[in-house]
């Protein structure tokens, strides 16, 4: 049975038009492959180049190198002292017995009060002398009156009154200096008809030493008997290291908090240096005033004391900045838009968050500070 020329025709169209769209589909890229994507990071001329756009360059925080100058704390151990112009060692006027002590250790003493009385037979000299030259006076006193009324009426000399004048003077002179030796040995007109001398405290304060008991003999008036402290004001006095003293000068601030007083503070500029350091502690002491009107802080009294040491500019950037390898520590600096470079940087660590770079960073200079770790170089 022979086809048809027309079916025929029709199957062998079909077949090349199935040819044809075979060799078209291999031949054309498939329109659904995707093109390849260009990295987020690219090495060029050893930098970085972040691609823009990309979400690596979103995660990038990127900030300019600040110099920053401020001061730097240091902590120094530090205690209580009483002022040295406010330490006041009290002698006994005289040498004698003692024979009363009307104070004791740790008492409150005023200006003028008696801590002590002594009996000194050098006192009762002194008593004599100053009757006797009272009495002289007296009598020179009459005898130059008498001689100028002699002289008024012309029954005496001249130098019968010049006599009498000069006998005057010389009686004045002696009462004087009598006077002037009672003050110096404390005599008191109360005290006088005892034969006692007083010891008297010259300030306000606290006895923090004494040596004096009742029946004892002072026999040395240059022995110290007595400490009477003014602790209405008292120093701090801070040791520092001598590695730090070319930080140091008078224009520092010293700052003192006190454990047993929470919340009571003292601060203010140094008032003075010792001049040489301490051979044990090598060390040297400075020392700041603090008011201490209740009297609560003590003599020996520990202390924190802060002292602020004044610096210059530094650069200071935040430790999130901060690439460590081994002991090395690096930044990524940002030399052109989106190119980044790893610096090595020497820092110091005392600062809290943030530190201070001693060398490989200069003011201006932009550094990634959050995302660093997120760059590879290698």
């Amino acid at each position: 049975m022979r086809v048809p020329r027309v079916g025929a025709l029709a199957i062998g169209l079909l077949c090349l038009a199935i040819l044809l769209v075979v060799v078209v589909r291999f031949r054309t890229p498939h329109s659904s492959v995707a093109t390849a994507e260009a990295p987020m990071v690219m090495q060029s001329q050893g930098r970085l180049v972040v691609r823009d756009g990309s979400p690596l360059a979103k995660r990038l925080t990127i900030q300019p190198v600040a110099s920053v100058s401020r001061g730097h704390d240091l902590t120094l151990p530090a205690q209580v002292m009483a002022e040295p112009d406010r330490q006041v060692n009290v002698y006994a006027p005289v040498t004698g017995r003692i024979t009363g002590v009307q104070v004791h250790l740790g008492e409150k003493v005023h200006r003028g009060q008696v801590l002590a009385t002594i009996a000194a037979s050098d006192l009762d000299q002194a008593w004599a002398d100053d009757s006797r030259a009272r009495a002289a006076l007296d009598f020179a006193r009459r005898a130059y009156t008498r001689a100028q009324g002699v002289q008024a009426i012309g029954g005496n000399a001249v130098k019968d009154l010049e006599s009498a004048r000069n006998d005057l003077a010389q009686a004045q002179a002696e009462a004087e200096r009598t006077q002037r030796r009672l003050q110096v040995l404390g005599a008191r007109p109360g005290y006088a008809a005892q034969g006692e001398a007083p010891l008297v405290s010259p300030v306000d304060g606290v006895v923090s030493m004494t040596t004096m008991a009742p029946g004892e003999n002072i026999t040395d008036a240059t022995a110290i008997q007595m400490t009477v402290l003014d602790l209405s004001e008292v120093w701090i006095a801070a040791a520092i290291p001598q590695d730090n003293l070319s930080q140091i000068s008078d224009t520092n601030v010293l700052s003192v908090g006190f454990d047993a007083f929470p919340g009571r503070t003292c601060s203010g500029r140094v008032v003075s240096f010792d001049p040489t350091l301490h051979a044990d502690t090598r060390r040297v002491n400075a020392y700041v005033a603090c008011p201490n009107t209740d009297g609560a802080l003590r003599p020996g009294m520990f202390v924190n004391a802060t002292l602020n040491v004044p610096q210059g500019s530094d650069i200071i950037i935040p430790k999130s900045a901060l690439l460590m390898n081994n002991d090395q520590v690096s930044v990524f600096v940002e030399t052109a838009p989106r190119a980044f470079q790893r610096r090595d940087i020497v820092i110091s660590y005392d600062e809290g968050d943030s530190v201070r770079v001693l060398n490989g960073l200069s003011a201006g200079e932009r550094v990634v500070t959050s995302g660093a770790i997120l760059l590879n170089d290698d």
